[in-house]
């Protein structure tokens, strides 16, 4: 897997693909993809897979909302997938609408917090950054984690 690298089992917030690492931390897509290339993995048969989701977090304090913030939890449920930790693509879409975006320049992600709620998730931008062909010979796939979900309701 090249995502679900962190989220609300965590005690920090963190991204759940980042490209690239903080420097301390080898759970990254960058790293796994070369991981499995040294070990002589052919690339055409590596899938990088892309998180149409994104993990949330319950910041402890809403003051402290950047990257690494502590967390104590999953933020709410979504409203249709009702899952707490997890928010599918348009949900967080919903979220963007009425919260403070950023972006972790070293990780090519972006995030977003509203009050005590934080997200990791994915965009065009992000996804653009880790489709480049200096980054990755591997084909690439998107999880549509949240529509499978749904379904199996």
């Amino acid at each position: 897997l090249s995502y679900d690298f962190h989220g609300s089992w965590e005690k920090l917030t963190g991204h759940n693909s980042p490209l690239y690492s903080l420097g301390l931390c080898s759970i990254l897509q960058a790293y796994a993809m070369n991981y499995w290339r040294k070990l002589g993995a052919p690339p055409e048969k590596l899938l990088m897979g892309f998180p149409t989701y994104g993990r949330t977090f319950r910041l402890l304090k809403a003051s402290k909302n950047g990257l690494q913030a502590e967390a104590v939890g999953p933020a709410s449920p979504g409203k249709y997938t009702k899952q707490s930790g997890f928010l599918a693509y348009y949900e967080v879409c919903s979220f963007l609408q009425r919260a403070t975006k950023h972006w972790i320049d070293f990780q090519y992600v972006p995030y977003a917090y509203k009050g005590k709620e934080w997200v990791g998730y994915d965009d065009a931008v992000s996804f653009s950054h880790k489709v480049r062909p200096w980054s990755f010979l591997v084909p690439a796939y998107s999880f549509l984690l949240a529509l499978m979900r749904l379904l199996s309701v």
